[in-house]
């Protein structure tokens, strides 16, 4: 097996407890105190305000996780007072800022009552003071959003906390570099479906940093990329959300060192049908903590609806996906879920009717080329629930008596039915679907599964420990529909060719034959962000998550 470089459990507690501490209370961090060296970082405090001779800063002029105004800082309501509305000092100051300006927002507690649209800006760092030392009240604010970000370049976000925005936090479309650090999404009180949907939401861009964030409350995701390429998600903490962090309908992007807890299912990676860019792939999900996700789901309604409570990591209709090293813990479903798009919509006779415009592009409903690795699984399936997963759950947890399999859920759940259907030539169809040329070029198709198209597990870790072997047993890899269409032991077909569910499971540890295979391993992502390069092949060349 390969080094893992695993930390003692005792170690990753005290540095998640750390790292909300850093988010919060605003200690630094390594990769925000370097910021100033060669490819570690984004915004350094070379020339800052408040220095002396020995380039020592007044603490006024520094934000909690240090970073330092420049001297020719923009500084909004200096005089503000808690509780003053900012709305019109914010909108004048970003109105037209020049290249290249830091705007400072001040420290304490703030009214804002209208969307903050910031249009083709070009290198602006937005700045408060700190998580909570600069924080804007949204309450009752008009528009959808409580900042909006429309186009521009290398845009620096950080160091402020929005609260009870309408509907998303902070909004961020076409804009080609985008660093979101030390800012915080929250919506107190109850998990709600009319809490707003979205906390950190970069949607068709490229080039995203998105490190030391805190996401709260959102009834659809918390830390979420949409549509967009060359994607780094590392060091955030997204509690109780319905989807702690999601990736959708994207190329490109490594999400590594986040804490997801509290949340419906902690970390997912989707492609949906119907969005301009069709497709995504090449995402890694490495070195993450997924703990406890067992929010009951309070999405007011969209795809992540059907995300069932319980659900550590879910890979919902995409492909290219890596998930290793990570630690899934007390997921009361499955700690890692991998479904086709045939799991919420089995009506395949009318997906050219249904979705036919979207396949042509390339969307597809399959799922191809996963590999689960190397992964730390304890405690999982205690209470295994969800509209989405309610006749498997009963098939694996049902007394034998009943018809089930009386078994915990198993702690790695593949569907299957895509793959099935794919090696039954059952959708060889869809493939004169396809017209767009790119998609082609990358291998989307119906055909029956290549070798490079499998899902695999193997390396992954039941670690239990004695006291709870009681309660979990089983902590088994399962197959909703056989993938063998000559399979007849059991039949994953009947009489009439209908796919049958057969529900098969073994150990994960040990001689499983159920996905027990290796797949290449996926390219690390790079982002260009203001001449430098982050991500493993970046600024965390040194990080050992970036070893594994």
């Amino acid at each position: 097996m390969k080094n893992r470089n695993l930390k003692p459990a005792w170690l990753k507690k005290s540095l998640y407890l750390c790292l909300t501490a850093a988010l919060l209370a605003g200690c630094s961090s390594d990769d925000g105190k370097d910021g100033t060296n060669g490819l570690n970082g984004a915004d350094g405090a070379a020339g800052a305000a408040g220095a002396d001779g020995n380039g020592n800063q007044d603490p006024s002029l520094v934000t909690t996780s240090g970073y330092a105004f420049p001297s020719d800082a923009i500084f909004v309501a200096p005089n503000a007072q808690d509780g003053d509305n900012i709305t019109a000092d914010l909108l004048l100051a970003l109105f037209d800022a020049p290249a290249g300006s830091t705007v400072v927002m001040p420290k304490g507690s703030f009214v804002v009552d209208e969307t903050i649209t910031v249009a083709n800006a070009n290198e602006l760092t937005l700045t408060g003071y700190g998580i909570t030392d600069t924080k804007l009240d949204f309450t009752g604010a008009t528009g959808d959003d409580a900042f909006r970000f429309e186009a521009g370049l290398d845009i620096t976000i950080r160091d402020f906390g929005v609260y009870e925005a309408n509907k998303n936090g902070i909004k961020v479309v076409g804009v080609n570099g985008v660093h979101l650090t030390y800012t915080a999404t929250i919506w107190e009180g109850a998990l709600e479906a009319d809490n707003g949907a979205y906390g950190l939401y970069p949607l068709q861009s490229q080039n995203i940093l998105m490190e030391h964030n805190y996401a709260r409350g959102s009834a659809d995701a918390g830390i979420y990329v949409g549509q967009s390429n060359n994607i780094v998600v590392r060091n955030n903490i997204a509690k109780e959300n319905v989807a702690g962090i999601e990736i959708e309908n994207s190329n490109n992007a490594d999400v590594y060192n986040n804490l997801a807890v509290g949340n419906t299912g902690g970390i997912l990676v989707f492609d949906l049908p119907g969005l301009d860019q069709a497709y995504g792939g090449n995402v890694r999900v490495f070195n993450n903590e997924s703990y406890a996700n067992n929010a009951e789901n309070f999405a007011g309604g969209g795809a992540v609806s059907i995300v069932p409570p319980g659900t550590g990591i879910l890979i919902f209709a995409t492909s290219g996906v890596e998930i290793y090293n990570n630690t899934l813990t007390d997921n009361e479903t499955s700690a890692i879920e991998i479904a086709s798009y045939f799991l919420s919509d089995a009506d395949v006779a009318n997906y050219p009717a249904n979705y036919g415009g979207t396949m042509a592009n390339g969307w597809s409903p399959q799922i191809k080329n996963v590999y689960m690795h190397d992964n730390i699984i304890k405690r999982s399936g205690a209470n295994p629930r969800g509209t989405l997963l309610t006749d498997i759950v009963n098939g694996y947890t049902a007394p034998v008596a009943l018809g089930g399999k009386g078994e915990t859920m198993p702690a790695i759940l593949y569907g299957g039915i895509g793959e099935l259907l794919s090696n039954a030539g059952a959708l060889a169809a869809f493939n004169g679907l396809i017209t767009d040329q790119d998609a082609i070029d990358d291998g989307v198709n119906y055909n029956p599964y290549t070798a490079a198209d499998l899902i695999c597990a193997n390396n992954n870790i039941n670690d239990n420990e004695a006291a709870a072997l009681p309660q979990f047993p089983d902590v088994n890899i399962g197959l909703v529909y056989g993938t063998d269409p000559t399979d007849n032991a059991p039949a994953n077909f009947d009489g009439d060719g209908n796919p049958v569910p057969t529900l098969r499971s073994e150990p994960l540890q040990g001689n499983a034959t159920l996905l027990n295979c290796t797949l290449d391993r996926l390219a690390p992502t790079e982002v260009t962000f203001r001449g430098k390069t982050y991500g493993c092949s970046g600024d965390d060349l040194a990080e050992p998550a970036c070893s594994l």
